[in-house]
């Protein structure tokens, strides 16, 4: 045989093999799309054959095609750092407890949540260096709470800038300061006691009080506020110390002190059931400039001017 001849049987030979393999080719990718396209003539076939639907039914494509959608439309609009920040802030909100008063424009939130809270009592500091607090809070009939051992509390209150409750505004002839420079925010022995304020801890110390009690006295500086000195009393088992930062209406500080133990006649007890009782928790804001208060009463801690 020729060379002309050998080369000519060697062309038709490679080239029947590339169509062999156009062929095999054509009919795999003939098969992929009957099995993805899924065309009614080949269901019963590829059913048979156990060769699910790639996708999943129709009602799950369906499905999925309007969750992708959804998704699709809620990533359309990503919230800048500073919405995503703004956000944040306001879930935390959501957690503070409510507004109770409002000092020197510091906020005062309760330090006790509105379930556990039993009344409200504004009443004079005992001595000079407490400030004049204000509330948005409506005041109680003293007399009618008196008759009927009761003070409106809402218990439920899961929103809402200020608490939903009223509160008594009572003076105290052993004192001769100022109305409305201290709250006695009533709760049962044991209850945990809240941050009032955003600041840091100055100081936290056992005393006795009236010279008899024992009893833990918390002070907090709020944010900003070197000349301020928010004091909480009537406490126990604190959890805190000088030095940590708290956020009001969330961080624990302590727990409310069964003071009724040690002593009669506390003012709050005569507006609230006898199973009730007064116990509470002492708030006041104190005037951090007073003369000689941080010698006297924090001994340095709070921070000078």
């Amino acid at each position: 045989m020729s060379n002309n001849a050998k080369n000519s049987d060697a062309r038709r030979s490679h080239a029947g093999a590339w169509v062999a393999v156009l062929v095999i080719l054509v009919i795999v990718c003939a098969c992929a799309a009957i099995v993805i396209i899924r065309p009614p003539f080949a269901e019963g076939a590829l059913s048979a054959l156990g060769i699910p639907r790639i996708g999943g039914t129709p009602e799950q494509a369906s499905s999925s095609s309007a969750a992708a959608q959804t998704f699709s439309d809620v990533n359309d609009v990503t919230p800048t750092q500073s919405q995503a920040t703004e956000l944040l802030e306001q879930e935390k909100l959501t957690k503070r407890t409510p507004l109770l008063a409002r000092c020197s424009g510091v906020d005062i939130r309760s330090s006790i949540r509105p379930a556990d809270i039993t009344g409200i009592l504004f009443h004079q500091a005992s001595l000079e260096y407490g400030l004049v607090v204000e509330t948005e809070l409506p005041e109680a009939d003293s007399e009618e709470a008196a008759d009927k051992r009761t003070l409106r509390v809402n218990h439920e209150q899961k929103d809402g800038e200020w608490l939903d409750a009223e509160v008594l505004h009572l003076w105290r002839t052993a004192d001769d300061t100022e109305m409305d420079t201290s709250i006695d925010l009533g709760a049962m022995a044991g209850t945990t006691v809240l941050a009032p304020v955003d600041g840091t801890v100055v100081l936290v110390r056992d005393y006795m009080l009236y010279d008899e009690v024992p009893d833990v006295e918390i002070h907090i500086q709020p944010d900003g506020r070197p000349d301020l000195d928010c004091v909480l009393i009537h406490t126990t088992d604190p959890v805190v110390k000088a030095g940590d930062r708290v956020e009001a209406g969330i961080t624990p500080l302590s727990k409310v002190r069964d003071i009724e133990e040690s002593l009669t006649d506390v003012q709050l007890a005569f507006f609230l059931p006898e199973d009730v009782g007064g116990n509470h928790v002492h708030i006041q804001m104190n005037d951090a400039n007073y003369p000689d208060y941080r010698k006297k009463k924090l001994e340095g801690a709070i921070t000078v001017k």
